[in-house]
Formats: structure tokens, C-alpha cells, sequence
């Protein structure tokens, strides 16, 4: 059985262009075999009172001097002191908002003026080399007011959320980047996933898109992401980026405009023709006017993902002073033949079931796809060997089969239980029931070691 041992990585940047200093060389995530890799919608918020003018001379400086992410990303994992870190360990919220409010928040009119501006630094971004293709915000792209409002909206009222979400950061951003770049994309569209999810693996939207970049089920599985009842690749931060990546570059060969390209992966690519068609232009500003064609939350992507990406860039000057950055994801890859419960995942490498969802957040019932005769398996770092050694020694007993019940009238998931030796949890999980009960006529999934018991 092979071992495949990914270390995601990033490395220090210097700064880019004039306004960042000079250009900068991504190095993308490797590995050992080289694979890879809400506010509540009410009416429009008011504008920001006006600032005195010494505090807008500030806030501008402080805005222009953006890092990129991966800069930022090496520096919050080097640099950070142990006092911070004590004084940023403070518990959670009770009650946390959705992975999904950035997308919701709402904002001030469109303005197409910043769409252009927008457009010309994602086309200069373009225009690098591969790997290099770092978006140099412009200065009046970073000045617009609707851009000041969304910095101001993000570290205000959504500041809880954003912190959590910059925490996140650093354990997705370095491979996230890595394979923008691979794809010829700039890696600053890390920060979509930020709006998108706040780099969450479990976010669920209104209109049921999920993982951390969001997507539907008919868009994933056009793009080869595995969606069934056993696993949904939406969830697999690999995996997930990749079709992102993908996604965007055929939207914006597709729409030919960057803004059109991002409102079409906020609100799908039919929404967007369709507002053309109804519109009769493939004009942006046009088509978030009066009408209506867009819906507010897509009107206002642009200006959410460059507040975001000059927030994450720079978290100090904005007072995200004590953010405890996760570590860049790292995991060993295993290959499992037939399913496997990751109860006994847990135990052949001597770790918790919890790390094992953790790292493997596509699996949907706790047990490797029984429909798959393989299985890539991603463990904790340096946990290989000894998952190899355990399982080559496994005895049948442990061996998964899995039978199908068709429930009667008067058994319950106790007696079900009982019945298969099973614990009533076990059983809720591994058919995704949210409630203790059954009916006559439902269909069970059991999951036994060893042969089945007689039926």
C-alpha cells in the first residue's frame, strides 16, 4: 500500500507592482508523488457618515499597504508570539453565524466604475506570467465607497465572523493558491471562498451550494465532482478548488468580462444569460439597474471580494490584532480497499474519529464509499505506516458488509439495534437520520463485521 505524504505550504512574497514594491513568485503546495493538491436582507444599509479627514488619509494609507495572501499566510504562522496567542484563545460565540452571511450581507448601490476598474487589474493580472499573476488593486479600486463601506462592514458588524474566517485562513489559503496558480489563475481569488464560505468545508447555502466554494449539485458533477449519498466531493477542499478553478476560467472564456465571470459563479452562468437576454446588453451596470436583472447579493460580489482580500491581506491595520491562524493543511494518503468505518480508521492509527472527519470532510455516513472498490484516505501527518501495518494485519471480522433492513410495524431503532448489534447512533448516522425514529416500510442500511446474521 502506498503512502503519499501532501504538505500544504506557503512561502514569503515580497510585494508587488508599484503599489505593492515589486512582483512576486508563488511556489504551489507539493508532495512526495507530486499529485494534488446574515445580515438580514432588509432595505439597502445607509451610507457611512463621512470621516474626518485625517482618519480617511489613514484608513487609505493603511489600505494601499496590502500583502498578498500568501505573504500573509507565512507571515501569521512565523510571527505570531505566544502572548497573542493566549490572549486570542477566548471561547466561541455561542451562537455562530452561517458559514454563508458574507454572501448575504447587504450594501450600497452598484457602481459600475469600480467593475471597470476591477476588470482592468484582473486583465493586467492576466497578462503575467503563470505563476505571477498577483491582481494589483488600483488606487481608486481600493478607494471606491463602496469598497471603504464593505472594509468597514467586515471589521464592524461582521467582525466575529471575519475573525473566524481569517483563523481558517491559514489552513486552506496555501493550497487553495497553489492550484489558482497551477491554473494560470491569480491566487488572490482565494479570497472568494472567503465570501463564498469563510474557507468552510460544511457551509450550505439558501440555494443548497455547498463546501467552501459553494457549489450546486449539477454544476459539481459537471465539473467531476462525486455527489451521491456515501460522499460529495463539494466538501473536499482539493478537490473543490480545482473545479473551482475550472469553473472560472470557462466563465470568463464563456462571458469574456471578469465581473460577468464572478457574478455568473455567484448566481450561476443561466441567471446571468438570462438577465442579458432580458436585458438585451452585456453590460454589467445595465444589468444591476433598476430592472433588477441581478439580485443585490451578486451586485455587490466585486466590492465584498477586494474589502475581503485588502482585510485578510493586512488584518492588523484593520483590528484583527489576535487572530490565531490554523496550520497549513497537512495529511497522509492511504488507498483502502472495500468500505472501512472510520471508528476503525480511528483505532489503526491511533487518533479520533474527529481528525479523521476533519480530514476527510467529502464522506457523508462515517464509512468509506462501499461503492468504491478503492479509496483514497487522507490521515494525520506521519500516521501512514502505522495505518498500513494495522490494516494489512486486519482480521476478517473487522471486515465491513453492509446489509439492507426494510423496517416493520412496531420495530423501532432500538430493537434494530439491538436486534444487529448495532448502537442506536451508528445506525442514525450511517442513514443520515436527524430524528430517532422510523416507519414501516423505510429502508435501513446496516453495517455489519463479518458475515451478516441470518435475516
Amino acid at each position: 500500500m502506498a503512502i503519499t505524504r501532501t504538505i500544504s505550504f506557503s512561502v514569503l512574497l515580497p510585494f508587488m507592482g508599484w503599489l505593492f514594491g515589486c512582483t512576486g513568485v508563488i511556489q504551489p503546495s507539493i508532495q512526495r508523488d507530486q499529485s494534488m493538491v446574515d445580515a438580514d436582507r432588509k432595505s439597502e444599509s445607509p451610507p457611512i457618515a463621512a470621516k474626518p479627514e485625517e482618519t480617511q488619509t489613514a484608513d487609505l494609507a493603511e489600505i494601499r499597504s496590502v500583502l498578498d495572501p500568501l505573504a500573509q499566510a507565512e507571515k501569521n504562522t512565523t510571527e505570531k508570539s505566544p502572548e497573542k496567542k493566549e490572549s486570542a484563545e477566548k471561547p466561541a460565540p455561542k451562537i455562530e453565524e452561517a458559514p454563508t452571511t458574507l454572501q448575504e450581507a447587504p450594501g450600497p448601490k452598484a457602481d459600475d466604475r469600480l467593475l471597470d476598474l476591477w476588470q482592468k487589474d484582473l486583465d493586467r493580472a492576466m497578462q503575467q506570467p503563470p505563476g505571477t499573476r498577483k491582481i494589483q488593486f488600483s488606487i481608486p479600486a481600493v478607494e471606491n465607497d463602496r469598497v471603504r463601506y464593505f472594509v468597514e462592514f467586515f471589521r464592524g458588524r461582521k467582525k466575529d465572523f471575519f475573525g473566524r474566517s481569517l483563523a481558517r485562513s491559514g489552513k486552506y489559503i496555501p493550497m487553495m493558491a497553489g492550484i489558482l496558480q497551477d491554473e494560470g489563475l491569480p491566487e488572490d481569488l482565494v479570497y472568494l471562498s472567503l465570501i463564498e464560505s469563510g474557507f468552510s468545508t460544511h457551509a450550505v447555502s439558501k440555494a443548497k451550494a455547498v463546501g467552501p466554494w459553494q457549489f450546486i449539485k449539477g454544476t459539481g458533477l459537471r465539473y467531476g465532482l462525486k455527489i451521491n449519498g456515501w460522499l460529495d466531493e463539494r466538501r473536499d477542499p482539493i478537490k473543490s478548488t480545482r473545479a473551482a478553478a475550472a469553473y472560472l476560467k470557462d466563465l470568463h472564456e464563456q462571458f469574456g468580462q471578469w465581473f460577468l465571470a464572478a457574478a455568473a459563479y455567484n448566481a450561476g452562468e443561466r441567471k446571468v444569460e438570462k438577465a442579458m437576454n432580458r436585458s438585451k446588453t452585456d453590460n454589467f451596470w445595465d444589468l444591476s439597474g433598476k430592472k433588477s436583472y441581478l439580485k443585490q447579493e451578486t451586485r455587490n460580489y466585486v466590492p465584498k471580494f477586494i474589502a475581503a482580500s485588502i482585510i485578510a491581506s493586512a488584518p492588523e491595520k484593520f483590528g484583527f490584532d489576535h487572530v490565531v491562524y490554523e496550520s497549513p493543511l497537512e495529511y497522509d494518503e492511504v488507498t483502502v480497499n472495500g468500505p472501512l468505518t472510520l471508528d476503525t480508521v480511528a483505532q489503526l492509527t491511533a487518533t479520533t474519529v474527529s481528525s479523521i472527519k476533519e480530514l476527510n470532510p467529502a464522506l457523508l455516513r462515517g464509512i468509506t464509499p462501499p461503492d468504491h472498490e478503492s479509496f483514497v484516505l487522507k490521515l494525520p501527518p506521519g500516521r501512514g505506516e502505522l495505518f498500513v501495518r494495522a490494516y494489512q494485519r486486519l482480521p476478517e471480522s473487522a471486515k465491513i458488509q453492509i446489509v439492507t433492513h426494510k423496517v416493520k410495524k412496531g420495530e423501532t431503532l432500538a430493537s434494530l439495534a439491538k436486534r444487529y448489534g448495532q448502537k442506536v447512533i451508528s445506525l442514525m448516522e450511517i442513514n443520515n437520520l436527524k430524528k430517532g425514529s422510523v416507519r414501516p416500510g423505510q429502508e435501513l442500511l446496516i453495517l455489519m463485521n463479518g458475515a451478516p446474521k441470518p435475516r
